[in-house]
C-alpha cells in the first residue's frame, strides 16, 4: 500500500509506475484506492463513476477500468459534496454526516471492493488517501484499509517544499504500534537539485524507526491527467486558448493536449486577443453560471473579434438559453437555442460517434444532471446501447458538446487546432496528441529507474 505523508506528495503516480511495472512482469495486477475526493472522474466500464487517478492506474494494469478500483469518491460542491459509492451517486452530504455517521457503512463498502479485487488478481496496488496519520479519514482509508488486509506500506513524501523527513517521523509517531508494523520503508518525491547531497542521512534516518529507504525520485513533468487541478499550466504557441477557472470545475484533466499545442491557460480574466474559450464542465452549474455572467462582457468583445466559444458538459449548458431547476428558470449566456432541465438522476455513460463539424470517429464518456434540447445543428451523433442519440450543438463559431475527452481524439484534435489556426490567420502545423499508453511507460520507466525497486519486490513477495 502506497501511503502519503500529505496530499499531493505523489502517491497515485508512484502506484501507477508500480501498476505497470508488475504488469510488464506479467503479475495480474490492479489498483485500488478505497476513498477520493476529487472533481476529476471517468466512467468505468461498469457504467458508473470512479476517479480519473484509479483510472490511469487501471490503463497502467492493462485492465479495463472497474468502480471496485475506486468504491468511494466524493465531488466536492457548494453545499458539501456528492457522495458516489460503487460508482453511483448516493446522497449530498454535509461534512459532518460524513465525518461521523456514514464511516462504518463506507468502509465496508470499501473493504467489500478491495476482497474481490484480491480473490480475482494475483497483487493489489493500494493507494491511501491525503495523509497516512490524518485523523479525519482514519477510519476509511490508509491505516485502516492496511490493517484489514495485512498490506505492507510504503510512504511517500514531498522533499519538494522541505519538511520531508519530518512528516516521515511525523507519521511513525503518529501510528500505534500495529500501524508501526505494517510500515516497510519510504520514498521521497519531486526532488529538485543533486539528490547526491542526501548521502546516507535518509538511510540512517530509516534505521531510527526500523524501516527501509526505497529512494528519492527527482521531479519532472509529464503529460498523465492530474487528480488535483494544477492551475498554474501554460502552453505554448500562437493560438490563445482560455479555459474558464470555474469555481467548481470539474474534469480539468481533458485539455492536456491543449497544453502540448496552443498556447492555453486556466484563467479567470479572459485574454482580449484569445482565439478560443472554453467554458468546460463544472459540478456546480448554477453556482458557476453566476460566476461566467460577470465575465459575459469580456467573452462578447473577444467573440465580436473573431474568438470561437466553445462548452463542455456544465460549459454547454451555460451556453445555452434557458437553464430549469425545480421549476425556477435561470438565463443563460444565450449563445445557443437550447434548454437544460436538470433532475436528480445522472448520465453516465461510454459513448462513441462521429462529430458533425469534421465527419471525425469520436469516443469519449457522459457525467452530467438535466438534459438539454437544442435547437441548433447537432455537434455529434453519438451512439449507446444501439441508439442513436444527438448531442450539443453548433452554431457558427460556437460549439457545445456532452462529451468529455473529446481532445484525446486524435483526428479531431488536429482537425479542429488547424481550423482555428486557418481562420485566426495562423499557418498549418503538425499537432502532437497526447498518447496515454504512452506517457504511462515514459513515466513508469523513469520512476522505477529512480528507485530500489528490488528491495520494493522483497517487500511485496514478488
Amino acid at each position: 500500500m502506497i501511503q502519503g505523508t500529505a496530499s499531493n506528495v505523489g502517491k497515485s503516480i508512484i502506484s501507477m509506475a508500480l501498476c505497470r511495472y508488475f504488469t510488464k512482469k506479467g503479475v495480474d495486477v490492479v489498483p485500488f484506492k478505497a476513498q477520493n475526493i476529487s472533481l476529476n472522474s471517468v466512467v468505468s466500464k461498469e457504467g458508473g463513476e470512479m476517479a480519473v487517478a484509479q483510472y490511469v492506474q487501471a490503463i497502467a494494469c492493462e485492465k479495463e477500468p472497474s468502480v471496485l478500483m475506486n468504491p468511494i469518491l466524493l465531488k466536492p460542491d457548494v453545499l458539501g459534496s456528492q457522495l458516489i459509492v460503487n460508482g453511483n451517486p448516493v446522497r449530498a452530504v454535509g461534512n459532518k454526516k460524513y465525518m461521523y455517521s456514514d464511516k462504518k457503512w463506507l468502509f465496508n463498502q470499501a473493504l467489500s471492493s478491495l476482497s474481490k479485487l484480491m480473490s480475482k488478481h494475483e497483487l493489489v496496488i493500494i493507494e491511501g488517501s491525503g495523509s497516512a496519520a490524518e485523523i479525519n479519514i482514519k477510519d476509511i482509508s490508509n491505516m485502516a484499509i492496511a490493517k484489514a488486509v495485512n498490506a505492507p506500506v510504503i510512504l511517500v513524501s514531498n522533499i519538494e517544499m522541505g519538511g520531508a523527513f519530518a512528516q516521515i517521523a511525523g507519521s511513525m509517531v503518529l501510528f500505534n504500534d500495529d500501524e508501526k508494523k505494517l510500515v516497510k520503508g519510504f520514498i521521497f518525491n519531486k526532488f529538485k537539485g543533486d539528490k547526491n547531497l542526501l548521502g546516507d542521512f535518509p538511510i540512517e534516518f530509516g534505521k531510527r524507526f526500523g524501516i527501509k529507504y526505497f529512494g528519492t525520485v527527482e521531479y519532472f513533468k509529464h503529460n498523465l491527467p492530474e487528480e488535483d487541478i494544477l492551475f498554474e499550466k501554460e502552453g505554448i504557441g500562437e493560438l490563445k486558448v482560455d479555459i474558464l477557472k470555474l469555481p467548481h470545475i470539474s474534469n480539468a484533466f481533458e485539455f492536456e493536449s491543449l497544453f502540448l499545442n496552443t498556447n492555453a491557460k486556466f484563467v479567470e480574466d479572459i485574454r482580449e486577443d484569445v482565439d478560443l474559450i472554453i467554458i468546460p464542465g463544472t459540478k456546480s452549474t448554477l453556482f458557476d453560471l453566476e460566476w461566467v455572467k460577470k465575465r459575459k462582457e469580456k467573452i462578447i468583445r473577444a467573440f465580436s473579434k473573431g474568438a470561437f466559444l466553445l462548452g463542455i458538459c456544465g460549459g454547454y449548458q451555460i451556453l445555452g438559453r434557458v437553464l430549469v431547476e425545480n421549476g425556477k428558470r435561470y438565463e443563460g449566456l444565450g449563445f445557443l437555442n437550447a434548454k437544460t432541465e436538470f433532475s436528480k438522476s445522472k448520465v453516465l455513460r461510454n459513448v462513441y460517434g462521429i462529430e458533425n463539424v469534421f465527419g471525425t470517429k469520436v469516443k469519449g464518456f457522459e457525467i452530467h444532471h438535466g438534459r438539454t434540447i437544442s435547437y441548433e445543428m447537432p455537434f455529434s451523433r453519438i451512439y449507446y446501447n444501439k441508439r442513436k442519440i444527438k448531442d450539443g450543438a453548433i452554431k457558427g463559431r460556437v460549439f457545445g458538446s456532452y462529451l468529455h475527452n473529446l481532445f484525446s481524439n486524435e483526428q479531431f484534435l488536429e482537425n479542429f487546432l488547424n481550423f482555428l489556426r486557418k481562420e485566426r490567420g495562423y499557418k498549418q502545423k503538425e499537432i502532437k496528441p497526447i498518447l496515454l499508453e504512452d506517457e504511462i511507460d515514459k513515466v513508469s520507466d523513469y520512476i522505477i529507474s529512480q528507485i530500489d525497486i528490488g528491495e520494493i519486490e522483497n517487500v511485496i513477495g514478488f
